[in-house]
């Protein structure tokens, strides 16, 4: 104001109304009057739109209720160190954002897990663990449990489970063991050139000896059909030459199937959409896949035989050291397991084979028990050095979920099982 006397007047004018309104509102000798007023909020019935429209976000609900753990996957086993997976499903379309898992066990340990959404409202939740016990894996959506969590997950360690032996001096059998299948009660039945057919429990206590074939057959190789009868290949006395015999669950005959060119029929598979029976036999298939020799395409005395879910057929080539692949009208596709080697991923005789419910081929040969993939990528070696296996032959998966399989020993006389 000293720099500008003129505005002196207005300035005096704006105090003296200042002073006004405190002196009314503000009076220092009266305390501040509360007021009862409740605030009143107005929902918003399109508040999704507008902060869209806006740009300034979007709310999402998460409702648990729409998803679910697969059935057979609510209680799991699993192998140490090894990946496995839960499959969850959706009743929407969705994406992985939507779930959160983890991996804990008793003591408080973690473990990582990854989900990958498939597609259709389905999910693959994959997770290890390198502790042995019993774990949980969380799956939650919204920060609740879905249905089927947790997921009880037991942790177990590879290698052999169980070992049935003396087989011969116990059940006075003269010849090596040869072959095993799965009964539909879930016991192993193990075949070895001879007029009986011994049957184990899993835990290796015997069961019964199951004798009587027709034919006065000796039964070498067997396969166990998914509606509960089973095929026997082998020597019958009554033909004097080598046939293959049907029977049903009961162990009662059924059929006989049998071809003057088929010379020494021995493992054996039937495709179950087409019903067509294929046999290894020494240097043929029957139906002719393949010829003898040594070419691509040829066979060598094989062993055994499979399928792919698609009905390619897979054939232990054991005089050629390899297994080879071929479509079901018996074109050569390719070689898919190459041998002759010590090294893992090579086959020396291989005589079995056989594939799980992963699509992976079990092979075993002369030296060792592997597991390809089924293009013929070597995964592992399923025994190990001293595990005592000597001229493994036929082979058949006694579990999917846990993996396990057992081996018909023939070297040594036994029955090797073995988680993998």
């Amino acid at each position: 104001m000293k720099n500008k006397p003129e505005e002196t007047p207005a300035l005096q004018i704006h105090k003296e109304t200042i002073d006004a309104i405190r002196d009314t509102y503000l009076r220092p000798d009266q305390p501040l009057q509360k007021t009862n007023t409740t605030p009143v909020f107005i929902p918003s019935t399109h508040l999704d739109d507008l902060m869209n429209t806006e740009c300034i976000g979007k709310i999402t609900t998460v409702d648990p209720m729409m998803y679910k753990v697969s059935e057979d996957f609510e209680a799991i086993t699993a192998t140490k160190a090894e990946p496995f997976v839960v499959k969850v499903t959706s009743l929407a379309e969705s994406d992985v954002c939507q779930l959160v898992s983890s991996l804990i066990n008793a003591s408080g340990e973690e473990s990582a897990t990854k989900i990958e959404y498939q597609g259709s409202g389905e999910y693959k939740i994959i997770g290890r663990c390198d502790v042995e016990g019993d774990w949980q894996m969380r799956i939650t959506a919204g920060a609740e449990h879905i249905k089927g969590s947790p997921v009880n997950v037991k942790v177990k360690t590879l290698g052999i489970i169980q070992t049935i032996e003396n087989i011969a001096e116990e059940h006075n059998k003269t010849e090596n063991v040869t072959d095993l299948a799965v009964d539909t009660d879930g016991c192993i039945l193990v075949s070895s050139n001879s007029k009986n057919i011994l049957k184990f429990h899993q835990s290796g206590s015997f069961v019964d000896s199951l004798s009587g074939f027709s034919y006065n057959l000796l039964v070498a190789r067997m396969h166990q059909m998914g509606d509960g009868d089973i095929l026997h290949s082998g020597y019958s006395y009554s033909y004097s030459r080598r046939i293959v015999t049907m029977y049903n669950n009961k162990y009662k005959y059924k059929n006989v199937f049998y071809n003057k060119e088929v010379q020494y029929p021995f493992g054996l598979t039937v495709n179950k959409k087409s019903r067509v029976l294929y046999v290894a036999d020494c240097g043929n298939l029957l139906g002719k896949i393949g010829s003898e020799g040594s070419e691509i395409g040829q066979l060598k005395e094989p062993q055994d035989v499979t399928l792919t879910k698609e009905g390619h057929v897979i054939v232990a080539d054991f005089g050629n050291n390899r297994i080879q692949m071929f479509d079901s009208s018996g074109k050569m596709m390719r070689v898919i397991v190459v041998g002759c080697g010590e090294e893992d991923g090579k086959v020396m005789g291989p005589h079995g084979v056989t594939m799980n419910m992963d699509e992976n081929l079990i092979v075993s040969s002369n030296h060792k028990l592997q597991l390809f993939d089924k293009n013929g990528i070597f995964i592992k070696r399923i025994d190990h050095e001293d595990d005592g296996l000597y001229i493994p032959v036929g082979c058949t998966v006694l579990s999917h979920r846990p993996r396990i399989v057992a081996v018909a020993n023939h070297g040594k006389n036994n029955i090797k099982i073995f988680k993998y």
